[in-house]
């Protein structure tokens, strides 16, 4: 347990001496807050939980996947392979290194939007919507896992996430809602990995309670989640491709 928890306070303060990490996940979500509020400032209840996950999906797609490669990149990875230590202790102080990051990311989000635009949070909400929050990140950063086992270098592995994360943001009800989609993709929308988590997370958030198709929703994530991380585990590699 010592082992483990020196690792974690380790890469933890590694990826806070990152300015990539830094700007991206801490400075550019109060910064989104901003501007959605200046532009849309009568929605910012409809869109802070957007941001959230918006910036979840951010995170896992390029943030965490970025960390990993930037870890194999720069030999961590290989001389933690050389060490005695388990590789479950690695992966288990990835893992909830990234959650915590992501859990900070998302507080920063809440509480811009109760402090600059009165979104109206009780606990019941929080205590609902932190639960969704964190199945969203676990299956976004399983997903940003197949873009580090695939990609070459770190800035191909931010290329290939943000196009991923700029397509479904305006399209996976964050930004715009499903009503203003054409009718053919409203039909596909349903299926994409960010939409049940935005589903989730704003009913918890906003209304306190469980979306009425809450199961349906986790299940999908469930899907998403156990086949990225079957494939990226496929794909993980302790040293960066020749």
């Amino acid at each position: 347990m010592k082992r483990f928890l020196i690792l974690t306070k380790a890469i933890f303060l590694m990826h806070l001496r990152n300015g990539f990490v830094l700007f991206w996940n801490f400075a550019f979500p109060a910064l989104l807050m901003l501007i959605y509020g200046v532009v849309m400032s009568q929605y910012m209840d409809y869109m802070t939980p957007g941001v959230i996950v918006l910036n979840a999906l951010s995170f896992g797609l390029v943030g965490s996947s970025n960390m990993m490669l930037e870890m194999r990149e720069k030999s961590v990875l290989r001389r933690m392979q050389a060490s005695p230590l388990p590789a479950g202790q690695l992966i288990g102080s990835y893992l909830l290194v990234n959650l915590l990051i992501g859990i900070l990311q998302s507080t920063l989000i809440i509480i811009a939007g109760v402090l600059l635009y009165n979104v109206p949070v009780s606990a019941l909400s929080l205590a609902l919507a932190y639960p969704m929050i964190l199945a969203g990140l676990l299956a976004f950063m399983a997903l940003g896992g197949i873009i580090s086992g695939v990609a070459a270098k770190a800035g191909t592995a931010t290329a290939v996430g943000m196009t991923i994360y700029s397509s479904l943001m305006f399209i996976s009800d964050m930004v715009f809602p499903l009503d203003m989609l054409p009718n053919w993709l409203r039909s596909v929308v349903p299926y994409l990995p960010a939409y049940p988590v935005v589903q989730l997370v704003r009913s918890a958030l906003l209304e306190a309670t469980l979306d009425p198709n809450w199961v349906t929703h986790l299940l999908l994530l469930a899907v998403y989640g156990i086949g990225a991380t079957f494939i990226a585990a496929k794909l993980f590699r302790w040293e960066p491709k020749a």
